[in-house]
């Protein structure tokens, strides 16, 4: 659902990147469906690293690492909440448990996935360098993370803004949570407010908050779909776009996806 939306920057149906297409998101995202249900009652460091190398196997190049590593930890705390028959509302308690649980092996297995997946603009850091070994605590690698990660962010926050997020989609969403539309609309929204992890990673700090700046211009040109508002985010997705796709908004992407997953369940 989230790469299928028609999101600035993004892959989508009718845009690909010169190394990565539609296709590619698809099959990865049926991949690791389906091993994640089958280890769901594995550690979680277990259903990360297995719920890579599903994506690996299936299309050899990383599309959704950061939607594993948000979507795992939901599934598992989802996945108890059933089965002890809980409500959703409790969601957060259960969010917070589950990584209260987190242990060396999870934390070594979480960064075998991460050096699986090789993921676009991590650089090297003095502590917790993801090249280095495993530190004990994967949260406190999250935490030190969270300073310039927002997937790494939610780890140290309880996931916070996936559940905010998630709560607009369903206020957003008078159709359902599954409206394409929804998800378009949440994106460039939250472009709008917030810097894209992935692309100041990439490109650097200055070059993010331009397009946050571009993204709030296109929010305020006009009621969203209008020919105004359609108008500016043409422009706006093509200056996001060149050939190493630099400007693609993936983390924000990464939060939508598990925005999804919290309100869908």
């Amino acid at each position: 659902m989230e790469c299928t939306a028609i999101k600035a920057g993004n892959v989508h149906p009718s845009a690909s990147f010169h190394d990565l297409t539609y296709q590619h998101f698809v099959a990865a995202a049926m991949a690791i469906g389906d091993r994640m249900s089958r280890c769901i009652h594995e550690p979680l460091g277990e259903v990360v690293l297995q719920s890579v190398k599903a994506m690996m196997e299936w299309v050899g190049t990383n599309t959704s690492l950061g939607t594993i590593l948000l979507i795992a930890p939901l599934a598992v705390a989802v996945n108890r909440l059933e089965r002890e028959g809980k409500t959703l509302a409790e969601l957060p308690v259960y969010i917070r448990e589950t990584l209260s649980r987190l242990d060396s092996h999870d934390s070594e297995c979480i960064y075998e996935a991460i050096r699986l997946a090789k993921p676009g603009g991590l650089g090297e850091t003095q502590t917790m360098d993801i090249q280095q070994v495993a530190p004990e605590s994967i949260q406190l690698a999250m935490k030190t993370a969270a300073a310039w990660d927002d997937i790494a962010l939610q780890y140290a926050t309880g996931f916070e803004l996936v559940l905010e997020y998630a709560k607009r989609i369903l206020d957003k969403a008078p159709n359902g949570p599954a409206c394409l539309e929804t998800i378009r609309n949440l994106q460039i929204d939250i472009l709008s407010e917030r810097v894209d992890s992935l692309i100041a990673r990439k490109r650097g700090i200055e070059f993010a908050n331009q397009v946050q700046a571009e993204a709030k211009k296109v929010v305020s040109s006009g009621p969203y779909g209008s020919e105004v508002f359609e108008s500016s985010w043409s422009a706006f997705d093509a200056f996001l776009r060149d050939e190493k796709h630099c400007g693609n908004p993936g983390t924000i992407a990464d939060l939508i996806a598990a925005a999804l997953f919290v309100a869908l369940s």
